[in-house]
């Protein structure tokens, strides 16, 4: 894989605004757009390069900015972008510590064509959102806003009564007894409501979302810690379209009489996340999964019930449909390849399958699965982390699982021969999962950058791994967008950097070797063309 013809010539563009004579006149408003997102991925918001940046990219016919981890993105920035004039229908700005109230303020202000509007891991509060006035607004996410209270929220719905979706994930100040007021202002518009980790939800909050939104389809409850029964009861009864649900570590649910009111639930529900629920209770367990008859997803890592007797009688009801299954283990370990002959035996249409942390299976009941060609091309995701997963296993999956994009065997009995079988079959692979795998080099890892079109690996702990798997990865994989590397001694800062110019967006590195010397000098070795430390050069 090589950088695209268009990516080449707008990061050659990118670096020349200030050579190229009035280049802004010839691009389109979305080359401009790919183009601002390129300079704040690379930190090229200069102080000095910014006069370029504002004449030639920011004009009023800019329509969609997204903006990611750049410190030089501040309120500065944003108020020259709401100067140019532009009407956005999409701003998304994720991690950008240099954004306060007053840019969220000075750019969304006039906006009324904003359909999108993203602001995740800022530091605003309340005050940020009260410019925000579009009609035609349908997305609001403000994923992990710390200082963003419910009060912030109804003001924005008051004004912008067609929002579909409203995520809240981590608003942790969010009070839960204004929620049925944002849910009265939205009423039957609203379809998608993720309120994870807000410890302010109760009953009577879940109550009043349920009698003023009936539309709502997708429900993120994930670790609501005081929802209960009563408040689900309201929820499965008057919002009849739901089709997806997550009441993940809802520890009051972990309760038989409170789990049991999931016997209300919509036949019609497709995906359904029980992560972290203790139920004990077998039976009840059994009676609630298998009368979901039209589950598509289901998630039951940390379930006590799940073991290999409850999994079969689950399965053999409900398996034929499931596309994705997480049996993840946890502290007890209850699922055994047993277990998994049932996952073969029923689960015929699977394209996601998660076995993380199951110690007690080696995966060979799955072969079938693996040799069964048209059942191994619909698997696109494969996580068997910290499993003593045999390698007859891994080797069928990657010979056979063509159109593989997820694949996780941290900690597994990987060696370079697999990841030249995995580089040969699966040619779609863009994440890969290598954590602790000791036996895997520069050989196999520069294979696999060769020919995977990779956008994530997690490579730390494996000691042999020099800076030519670096090298491997910026000249074959330019759309890579994280790297795990804690513990890789052996690869050089300086490596890592050109990697970081190399790939298009910005690339988010994990490089930490606590043993390293501080003062560690790296220098090319001029015989071989690679990094080295100069303390560990040999002279002759």
């Amino acid at each position: 894989m090589v950088k695209s013809l268009k990516d080449s010539c707008l990061w050659c563009i990118a670096k020349n605004l200030h050579r190229i004579n009035q280049v802004g006149r010839y691009l389109a408003a979305v080359n401009k757009e790919c183009l601002i997102q390129l300079l704040a991925a690379h930190d090229m918001l200069t102080e000095d390069y910014m006069p370029h940046v504002t004449y030639n990219l920011f004009a009023h016919n800019l329509r969609r900015l997204n903006l990611h981890k750049c410190c030089q993105v501040n309120d500065n920035l944003l108020k020259q972008l709401s100067m140019s004039g532009c009407h956005l229908t999409s701003l998304v700005i994720y991690k950008c510590p240099g954004v306060t109230d007053v840019g969220i303020c000075a750019i969304t202000g006039g906006q009324s064509e904003l359909v999108v509007l993203e602001l995740n891991s800022l530091p605003i509060t309340d005050r940020a959102l009260c410019n925000i006035r579009s009609k035609a607004l349908e997305r609001l996410d403000l994923t992990q806003c710390t200082g963003i209270t419910a009060v912030g929220v109804l003001g924005v719905v008051k004004h912008c009564t067609n929002v579909k979706s409203v995520i809240l994930l981590g608003c942790t100040k969010i009070q839960g007894s204004l929620l049925p007021r944002i849910a009265q202002d939205l009423n039957c518009n609203l379809e998608e409501l993720n309120l994870c980790g807000v410890h302010g939800m109760s009953d009577e909050a879940l109550i009043g979302i349920a009698e003023n939104c009936p539309n709502i389809r997708k429900l993120d409850l994930c670790s609501c810690r005081e929802i209960t029964g009563a408040g689900l009861t309201s929820i499965f009864t008057k919002c009849s379209r739901l089709w997806n649900l997550d009441i993940s570590y809802c520890q009051r649910m972990s309760s038989p009489s409170e789990f049991k009111v999931l016997e209300t639930l919509s036949m019609s529900l497709t995906h359904l996340s029980l992560t972290g629920i203790l139920l004990e209770n077998e039976e009840l367990f059994i009676e609630i999964l298998t009368r979901l008859t039209g589950l598509r997803l289901v998630r039951l890592c940390g379930v006590r019930a799940l073991n290999d007797q409850s999994l079969k009688k689950i399965l053999c009801k409900i398996g034929h449909q499931l596309e994705v299954l997480d049996i993840s283990g946890s502290i007890e370990q209850r699922i055994t390849d047993e277990g998994l002959q049932s996952v073969a035996k029923y689960c015929t249409n699977l394209q996601k399958l998660i076995l993380t942390m199951l110690r007690n299976i080696h995966g060979t009941t799955l072969l079938p699965i693996f040799q069964n060609q048209e059942r191994a091309n619909c698997i696109t995701e494969l996580r068997c982390g910290g499993t003593t997963v045999s390698y007859e296993v891994l080797i069928a999956a990657a010979s056979s699982c063509h159109n593989l994009e997820i694949l996780d065997l941290t900690a597994t009995d990987v060696d370079d021969s697999l990841l030249t079988t995995i580089a040969k079959h699966c040619l779609h692979l863009k994440n890969i999962g290598l954590k602790g795998c000791k036996k895997v080099t520069d050989a196999g890892l520069s294979e696999l950058a060769r020919c995977c079109p990779l956008e994530v690996v997690i490579a730390a702990g494996i000691l042999a791994l020099t800076d030519k798997s670096i090298f491997a990865l910026a000249s074959s994989c330019p759309q890579l967008q994280e790297l795990y590397l804690n513990g890789c001694s052996r690869i050089s800062p300086v490596a890592l950097r050109y990697l970081q110019d190399c790939c298009v967006s910005r690339v988010h590195v994990m490089h930490k070797v606590p043993n390293a010397a501080p003062n560690q000098l790296m220098a090319r070795n001029l015989d071989t063309g690679e990094f080295c430390r100069v303390d560990q050069l040999s002279y002759i």
